[in-house]
């Protein structure tokens, strides 16, 4: 059986995301609540859920509805975004699907009713509580895990669906870390195995324009996304490099940069790995390398694809719930190293991952 679950972060890019990738599985009645930060407007967030300018249109009917007196779960509770199957509020038909998610308004998860929900994983999707101190509020408010949707900003432990699930053991606060780890991730992981681990790492993921970054220049809480992102392409660093080095303590180094240009989704991870001679149990080469991400594919087909196309282009993955994908004709070998290029939705490939692995999450004893 699924776990329950509960997003906070209201609208945000990655709580829309996640929406998708539910409804896609078709596992949208395992979120049983969802928050922002107070009371929005609700007509406007569910119009822009129901048609994203980069995603397009969600796969069913979104509206909302006010919360009566009657039938307020707790305080804060202000509406119900409201899902059905299309065309059923065009032409006034019966739904065959229809479900209603209650929405509150709470600046701290602590006042959440998570327990009178039953709820089982809180996602925090706001990236305002990663440390394990401000995710307990969603613990003290009834939650049994918390799942962070962004790298910690302390030693939580961080897991990737389908790459070091078995560090999972039942915790109560983990972090997913970021889309650019989980495409990167697979990577490593399934060279490891004929290889050994990389030595050295440096990564370059030339990434899609995020809310982080303003429209036009201004004041922005980091420096180089103060420019405008739709003129520049900014070169800031990556919480990729500190999450492999957490992931994968055996490597000895990692590095790297993110290079921010001008598209709405949609990224590209330039991968090079220095390995060890005396680790190595196969020859280091082009066609060992794509064996040894296409065995790896067999088995976790959802973290790994080796595309049929040989070059990558940021389009081509868009929509795509994988992790990474790799362009064969990308891929390279010079001496010990080995330079591998793969793309992946930054939004939906990860939220969709992400969703997983809330859903089949080990919950606490």
């Amino acid at each position: 059986m699924s776990n329950t679950l509960f997003i906070a972060g209201l609208g945000g890019r990655i709580f829309n995301s996640i929406l998708r990738a539910l409804a896609s599985q078709g596992k949208l009645t395992q979120l049983k609540g969802v928050s922002a930060s107070g009371v929005k407007n609700l007509i406007e967030i569910s119009e822009k859920i129901e048609h994203d300018s980069t995603h397009r249109f969600f796969p069913l009917d979104v509206y909302s509805r006010d919360v009566n007196e009657s039938e307020k779960i707790s305080d804060g509770h202000f509406g119900y975004l409201v899902f059905q199957d299309r065309g059923s509020v065009l032409d006034n038909s019966v739904p065959d699907f229809k479900y209603e998610i209650p929405v509150f308004g709470a600046a701290v998860p602590g006042s959440l009713p998570l327990a009178k929900l039953g709820i089982d994983v809180a996602i925090d999707a706001t990236g305002k509580f990663l440390t394990k101190e401000k995710a307990q509020g969603f613990l003290s408010a009834g939650a049994k895990k918390v799942i962070m949707s962004a790298p910690a900003n302390d030693d939580t432990p961080l897991v990737v669906y389908g790459i070091n699930d078995e560090a999972d053991t039942g915790l109560s606060i983990v972090s997913r870390a970021s889309c650019t780890t989980t495409c990167a991730a697979p990577i490593v992981k399934a060279l490891s195995r004929d290889f050994g681990m990389p030595r050295n790492i440096f990564l370059n993921t030339t990434h899609a324009v995020t809310n982080s970054q303003l429209s036009l220049d201004g004041n922005a809480h980091k420096f180089a996304n103060g420019f405008g992102c739709m003129d520049n392409i900014v070169v800031t660093d990556t919480g990729a490099t500190r999450s492999l080095q957490s992931m994968f303590p055996e490597i000895e180094n990692t590095f790297g940069i993110s290079c921010r240009v001008p598209v709405t989704n949609g990224s590209i991870l330039s991968l090079v790995m220095e390995f060890d001679e005396e680790k190595q149990t196969k020859e280091l080469n082009k066609d060992n390398v794509l064996a040894a991400l296409r065995d790896f594919e067999k088995d976790r087909p959802l973290n790994l694809r080796v595309s049929h196309r040989k070059t990558m282009v940021s389009t081509y993955v868009i929509g795509r719930g994988i992790g990474s994908i790799v362009a064969p004709g990308q891929v390279e070998v010079l001496g010990k190293n080995v330079h591998v290029v793969a793309g992946y939705d930054n939004e939906y490939g990860y939220s969709h991952l992400l969703a997983l692995s809330a859903l089949n999450a080990v919950l606490p004893a």
